[in-house]
């Protein structure tokens, strides 16, 4: 399954179908009664074979980030670095709005911060606030603890199989013990600028660039603690921007990346890509297994 969120629709590239339309999807997630997604920056619907189900709805249009975890609570990011579980009943997660220091949360890009990428393993949660650092919660968002600073401007973070991996203005990060360490790591990176990252097993891949600004994108890949090389063959010379938060996945040594209405996927680990398009442009992308 290779799904294609867009401004208009949900696609499924490997079956050629179809899977909503006249929505914009804002995000999605995998979870153990299949695959969600955010529509419109605030409907949360489930898709199970061919049904898809509303699980709740937000009171606004100001979601931006979906995470399911093993119990099937839906958790949504929205503006403001605000957490909601949404189901038959909506419910704030109050006690992340009261974590230390989040008065001092900026955004450079937005007037409020935002709750860009949420990722879910087992019973963790992990938020990604920008820029307000990456926080973790072990017992479904009732604590949090600070596990990286706001310095390092973190733009999103994945959960994979008991590996973290976080995309920021200062290289990829990296913890295999729920955050207690880190490693970090640009070696190999023509820049350090990054802003999507994805694991497959202990092979990661990054969008760099030289700046929020740019016109100058690429993709890497390395093994956890080897020197990165950029995916090269099929793709562009440069992308001109950034492939952002929610535009890059792999999975089983398949990898794709979201760009404009343009689609490149990998069948072999990143080593050549083939492209196609799609009616609109692309706002997030995700493999299934």
């Amino acid at each position: 399954m290779l799904l294609v969120g867009t401004e208009q629709a949900l696609l499924d590239l490997d079956t050629g179908r179809t899977l909503l339309e006249g929505h914009a999807v804002t995000a999605l997630a995998p979870g153990p009664g299949g695959w969600h997604a955010l529509l419109d920056g605030r409907v949360v619907i489930r898709l199970d074979d061919r049904e898809v189900t509303t699980v709740g709805q937000l009171p606004a249009d100001d979601g931006q980030s979906l995470a399911v975890l093993a119990d099937g609570t839906v958790l949504v990011g929205r503006t403001g670095a605000r957490l909601t579980v949404v189901g038959a009943r909506l419910r704030d997660v109050a006690a992340f709005e009261q974590v230390p220091g989040r008065d001092h949360w900026e955004n450079p890009a937005g007037p409020t911060p935002d709750t860009r990428s949420v990722a879910s393993s087992g019973a963790h949660l992990w938020v990604n606030v920008h820029v307000g650092g990456l926080w973790h919660s072990d017992d479904r968002g009732e604590s949090w603890r600070q596990v990286i600073e706001p310095e390092a401007d973190v733009h999103e973070v994945r959960a994979e199989h008991g590996s973290i991996a976080v995309a920021a203005a200062i290289g990829i990060g990296w913890s295999q013990d729920q955050g207690r360490s880190w490693s970090w790591s640009t070696e190999g990176l023509q820049d350090r600028y990054l802003r999507a990252v994805s694991m497959d097993g202990d092979t990661a891949y990054v969008s760099s660039s030289d700046g929020p600004f740019t016109e100058h994108g690429a993709v890497y890949r390395a093994r956890l603690g080897s020197p990165f090389t950029r995916c090269v063959e099929g793709l562009p010379e440069w992308f001109p921007g950034n492939i952002d938060t929610g535009h890059l996945d792999a999975v089983k040594g398949r990898v794709v990346i979201g760009f404009g209405p343009e689609v490149h996927v990998s069948e072999d680990g990143g080593s050549s890509w083939k492209a196609t398009e799609v009616p609109h442009p692309i706002s997030v992308i995700r493999l299934g297994n």
